[in-house]
């Protein structure tokens, strides 16, 4: 993956950001055609409007987003542990750089589809008909239709790869895999297409000159869009906001990279007001292949994503931001707006990444877009990719554990439980009203999400991870967040202890010391979430808890996985 053609067209990306006339008649999303200061009051709105519901909002379509799963490091955890946090979130879509029997396997009746990749190396091989048919036999068709293979990416950024000798073996090796699916009858449920760099455009600003580089344009990039238009295909790009931000931050804002309320970008030959550079970015190549007279292929964007951690010359890179542009991305996606181009339209979009990879060459930013580590603990809190919670079992405090006490539990260091007590059941949904009458927990604190009006979602916190359910076998532990809110852990124990077995952590368990509240809270945690089933909500806490593949045990402190 070569995500440095990002930097060779960033300087079409300069957005000045101050271009306004009071007046000037502008199309925004919609089309309409409205004066400049309205345009200006609706941009702001709109903004106003989405921060406030991508703080809140978690009934997610299924499938509605993807996230790209690569291999490049050395302590990544277990294909099965992937898919058990895969399917603990939202995420829909898996794309792969290879067809790994392994993953294929193991995203068998998930409901997840499945993009597999071809490496540039392969693509020579695959211009021979016979090579791609038994291709297409050994890695699509043995897994269909348990795993849904759904698209299939040849190669990756081919058209300014480095060796030419790709551009004229693109075509012909998709071609011959089209017909090696219309062979087997899938090429109405797997699709062939190839992910590009935006280097492929000589010019992106504004987006209505996009256009691409016209000594490859009409010999490789016409023919290519004319194979996806008529196999009913899209085109994928590797769009990143970030990379063009990076390069030009003094002219292209960070708010209007991050879809963060902002000023807005207007295209003076259309007259758009554009609010966020992804959409500006994705418009662009719509006119690039306008101009080509193509205008009924979609694009999709392969990758896309912003990094947790860099160097200290990697400009905008931080965690705020990171954690900012994927949660906002999200939103974008699955609200579904298209861009002014394209309105309405969906964008076929996959992040990167699943896993930090510590194996990337190049800069530190390389082995930090990942939106989890490799232990499965979140980088940083999406509360879009937490799942909706569901109802779950009631519990009124007469589980086998106990009736609900601490179970001669004493928190450490003199701490309180808060008058902290177990979910009410009075309400119909079987959670807990802790709105501060009867059954109210210890500062309003349940263990999974309480119903109430805020619209959180209880997994938001744990980043929606867990087991997928009882029977699964996969090694996983609950732990008390790091940085989690102290004040509320005393009742938190108080109440898994009343349900769980929490005699490791009485004076003189094994789990006793360090005495303190953070390590009996994991404890109890985990002693509850092993307990009740290793749902996702079983590990939330009011967002003080999270799961992980890391096993907690330490000396002789054993702590149960299952």
């Amino acid at each position: 993956m070569n995500r440095r053609g990002e930097d060779r067209v960033q300087e079409n990306y300069i957005c000045p950001c101050h271009t306004f006339l009071a007046g000037e008649m502008v199309s925004i999303i919609t089309g309409v055609q409205l004066p400049r200061v309205i345009s200006r009051i609706f941009l702001c709105l709109l903004s106003s409007v989405a921060s406030h519901a991508w703080m809140g909002s978690s009934n997610l379509r299924p499938n509605s987003i993807g996230v790209n799963y690569g291999q490049v490091a050395n302590n990544l955890p277990s294909v099965q542990q992937a898919v058990t946090l895969v399917r603990s979130t939202t995420i829909g879509k898996i794309k792969l750089y290879d067809a790994n029997a392994t993953i294929l396997r193991a995203f068998a009746n998930t409901n997840i589809q499945v993009t597999v990749g071809i490496a540039n190396d392969h693509i020579s091989s695959l211009t021979n008909p016979t090579s791609a048919r038994s291709w297409i036999n050994d890695n699509v068709s043995p897994y269909l239709p348990a795993t849904q293979i759904t698209t299939i990416c040849v190669g990756n950024e081919v058209l300014t790869a480095a060796d030419q000798s790709l551009l004229s073996q693109l075509l012909p090796a998709m071609e011959n895999l089209h017909s090696a699916l219309v062979s087997s009858n899938l090429q109405s449920q797997v699709k062939i297409t190839t992910p590009q760099s935006l280097a492929l455009l000589s010019n992106s600003f504004p987006p209505s000159a996009g256009a691409f580089n016209p000594t490859i344009a009409q010999s490789f990039i016409k023919p290519l869009l004319g194979f996806l238009s008529r196999t009913n295909s899209s085109l994928m790009v590797n769009a990143y906001p970030y990379f063009a931000y990076r390069r030009d931050p003094h002219n292209i804002s960070l708010a209007y990279s991050l879809f963060l309320p902002n000023t807005g970008v207007n295209d003076p030959n259309t007259g758009i007001l554009y609010s966020n550079l992804f959409s500006a970015q994705i418009d662009a190549v719509y006119s690039a292949m306008a101009k080509l007279n193509v205008t009924d292929v979609e694009v999709g964007v392969s990758e896309t994503g912003w990094p947790s951690v860099g160097d200290p010359d990697e400009v905008g890179v931080s965690v705020q931001n990171a954690m900012t542009y994927n949660q906002n991305l999200i939103y974008y996606i699955v609200t579904n707006p298209g861009t002014p181009l394209r309105p309405r339209r969906p964008i076929n979009t996959f992040i990167f990444a699943l896993f930090n990879e510590n194996l990337k060459p190049g800069p530190t930013s390389e082995r930090n877009f990942g939106l989890y580590q490799p232990d499965g603990s979140a980088v940083y809190e999406v509360q879009e990719l937490a799942k909706p919670s569901t109802s779950p079992p009631s519990n009124n405090g007469s589980s086998s554990g106990g009736s609900g006490s601490a179970g001669g539990y004493s928190p450490p260091n003199g701490s309180s439980a808060g008058g902290y007590a177990p979910p009410n059941n009075g309400s119909s949904s079987g959670r807990n009203n802790s709105s501060g009458g009867s059954g109210s927990g210890a500062g309003g604190y349940p263990p999974y999400n309480n119903g109430s009006s805020s619209g959180s979602n209880s997994s938001s916190g744990s980043s929606g991870m867990g087991a997928v359910g009882g029977g699964n076998q996969t090694r996983i532990w609950c732990v008390a967040k790091p940085g989690t809110d102290r004040s509320l852990l005393a009742g938190a124990i108080t109440y898994a202890c009343g349900v769980a077995d929490c005699s490791a952590i009485q004076s003189g368990g094994s789990c006793f010391y360090p005495n303190e509240l953070v390590s009996h809270a994991s404890y109890a945690f985990n002693s509850y979430y092993q307990r009740h089933g290793r749902n996702y909500w079983n590990c939330d806490f009011q967002n003080n808890a999270i799961v992980t593949f890391t096993n907690p045990s330490y000396g002789g402190c054993i702590y149960p996985a299952n």
